[in-house]
């Protein structure tokens, strides 16, 4: 649903948009974090205009964005990221962090073909149906895609020799598994569980409870 948003005093429309555009916002967050590192306040003022006027329609191309007021400005470009954030928290946006470093096959807009291509090698889509996505669209099948190639690698992994490497103290040959992407691995529990101890293996003498704060020791005498 579009949002009614005052700019400089007049009326724009903020929605959320389809794959393709979107795709832009993200080449634009990747300027933006190469203008931040380098600590260059006017090319981050620029790519934050961009990203807005990408996000708004129609775009507020001749707003003089440099007589904005610094608060109004920064209302418009968080609401224009948010509206465009996935609802849904996907595992694989959580994956192993990278260096950063930019790759010598990167270029600018490479962020929609990226996407373009991945659909239509896997579902043979053209490219209006794939530029018409809703980012939560995307990123689940981009996530059910790399999740099979997984398990694809896996169960040809287990075909393989090298998946039994042989062990010279035991003589014998284990398996061992194929690594996984940090996205896969098992949730780390907030809270370790509750073990009970016997009676029999408790240590003798008095017990510091290292979790009562100082002036709750104080008052109970421990």
């Amino acid at each position: 649903m579009a949002t009614k948003i005052k700019i400089a005093g007049k009326e724009f429309e903020l929605s959320r948009l389809k794959l393709k555009d979107w795709s832009r916002l993200e080449s634009l967050k990747v300027e933006l974090d190469t203008a931040t590192s380098k600590h260059d306040i006017t090319e981050i003022f620029n790519c934050m205009v961009k990203f807005i006027e990408v996000a708004i329609l129609p775009s507020p191309s001749k707003v003089e964005w440099d007589k904005l007021p610094w608060y109004e400005f920064a209302m418009v470009y968080d609401q224009a990221v948010r509206v465009n954030l996935p609802t849904i928290d996907f595992p694989i946006l959580h994956g192993g962090g990278s260096d950063n470093k930019k790759q010598p096959w990167e270029y600018g807009g490479r962020a929609w073909y990226f996407w373009f291509s991945l659909f239509a090698a896997n579902f043979g889509w053209t490219e209006d149906v794939i530029a018409n996505l809703d980012i939560d669209d995307a990123l689940g099948l981009y996530q059910e895609i790399q999740l099979n190639e997984q398990l694809q690698r896996e169960w040809e992994w287990g075909l393989s020799e090298i998946a039994y490497p042989y062990d010279k103290t035991t003589k014998t040959s284990k398996y061992k598994p194929l690594t996984r992407p940090s996205w896969m691995m098992p949730l780390i529990p907030k809270q370790l569980p509750v073990v009970k101890m016997k009676k029999s293996h408790i240590p003798m003498g008095n017990i510091v409870d290292l979790s009562v704060e100082p002036e709750k020791k104080s008052k109970n005498g421990i």
